[in-house]
């Protein structure tokens, strides 16, 4: 097994699992960049991400081991953050579970995916090999799914899903770095 160092996570999707996977990311003090659509004309265009950043301060259970460490969770949008990715060790999908929107997304990413990077969806109920269909060849053996149950700080669980295409490394290196 090679070492495999996560200097940063970025989150693709600020909706409940999403900010939650990425309060777990600050919890371990790995930074985290969190992307979402960008706001509507009159809002911010981070301001889904920036909401949902807020929400963490509120939840209960909370998400956050101090609600003060939602401020170390970088905000970002699809359409003008996309050169970000390519600072992330790991990334986490977590949009809405539709095929055609995370393929979308996929093929909107995959330019920036840095070549090192894992990539993983926290999909629960859509195949991983049908997503995987949807990447380019050179990023298909570096994806799966990473399923977190939730809430992520307090179900210790996290399933792992290879494809067919999957380097068995990979599994063994977000074992490691998630345990």
């Amino acid at each position: 097994m090679s070492h495999f160092l996560v200097k940063k996570v970025a989150v693709l999707g600020a909706g409940v699992m999403g900010a939650q996977i990425a309060a777990h990311c600050i919890n371990a003090r790995v930074p985290v960049v969190l992307y979402d659509l960008p706001g509507k004309e009159g809002q911010s265009r981070n301001a889904l991400a920036e909401r949902a950043v807020e929400q963490l301060r509120k939840l209960n259970p909370a998400p956050l081991a101090d609600a003060a460490q939602a401020a170390l969770i970088e905000v970002a949008n699809f359409d003008d953050h996309l050169d970000r990715l390519r600072q992330a060790d790991l990334i986490i999908e977590a949009i809405a579970e539709r095929m055609d929107w995370k393929h979308q997304l996929y093929a909107k990413i995959g330019a920036h995916v840095a070549p090192h990077a894992i990539f993983a969806t926290n999909t629960s109920g859509l195949s991983i090999t049908a997503l995987a269909s949807a990447l380019p060849d050179a990023l298909r053996s570096r994806f799966c799914g990473v399923h977190f149950f939730n809430p992520p700080r307090y179900m210790h669980l996290v399933e792992l899903i290879p494809t067919a295409s999957t380097d068995a490394g990979i599994l063994d290196r977000l074992e490691t770095f998630l345990t």
